[in-house]
């Protein structure tokens, strides 16, 4: 399966056609409906995170334990699919928008 990096300089060439730019909207549809269900399990995990982080300890802000979840690997991949999603849903409407304009 093609990547997000893949598809997203695939969609920089300017003169794409009605059906590429449907199958590129297509596939990052699917990307993106991907990245979500992993997002949901590292929101998941840091619910749990935090969950273990406050057991026995008094006086721990949620701040810290938000500081020390973004230092781990899931913390950093929470980050990055935020990123992803908003960057993906964009690329999804330009494509849509181009493809609008060739039809009409």
């Amino acid at each position: 399966m093609i990547t997000l990096k893949d598809l997203i300089l695939a969609v920089k060439e300017k003169n794409l056609s009605k059906e590429q730019l449907e199958s590129y909207s297509d596939q990052m549809s699917m990307l993106f409906a991907e990245m979500e269900l992993e997002l949901a399990e590292v929101e998941k995990a840091k619910a749990i995170f935090f969950e273990d982080e406050k057991i026995g300890k008094e006086k721990v802000s949620d701040i810290s334990v938000k500081r020390s979840w973004s230092a781990t690997d899931k913390g950093f991949r929470e980050i990055e699919l935020k990123r992803y999603l908003l960057a993906t849903k964009e690329l999804i409407l330009s494509l849509k928008s181009r493809t609008f304009r060739l039809i009409y």
